[in-house]
């Protein structure tokens, strides 16, 4: 089974939805993951807390903390200095994925050797 490496970097997003895109994350139905959370907000306290849980719960999760904002695209390619996947994914702190996202793309990439990147499509939700 393939390694994915997730990249979730957060700057200032609600608290809430950040755990829901984590959550999102641990409940694929593909299991061999690592996620690497980035927090480019040194001053979010409630951020760091939450994120640091996280990486203590769970030992797929790795936390990276920025000491000052170094803005979403050095976030990411930090990350990617600790990914170990064999394939790279990203993943916004506001998204949600579907529980078989990983599932479908891995079964996707696997069966069309020729590909090299996948995506998704989205879908728009509001607070209700």
């Amino acid at each position: 089974m393939e390694l994915i490496s997730i990249l979730l970097s957060t700057y200032n997003e609600p608290i809430k939805m950040i755990e829901e895109s984590i959550t999102s994350i641990l409940n694929q139905t593909y299991k061999n993951i690592e996620l690497i959370l980035i927090n480019d907000n040194a001053q979010n306290r409630e951020l760091d807390k939450l994120l640091s849980n996280y990486e203590k719960k769970d030992c797929r999760i790795k936390y990276i903390k920025h000491n000052a904002n170094m803005g979403l695209v050095k976030s990411l390619n930090e990350g990617l200095q600790y990914a170990k996947g064999n394939y790279i994914a990203r993943m916004d702190a506001d998204d949600i994925s579907v529980e078989s996202r990983f599932e479908k793309q891995v079964d996707y990439l696997l069966s069309h050797p020729e590909s090299m990147v996948v995506g998704t499509t989205m879908r728009r939700f509001d607070s209700n």
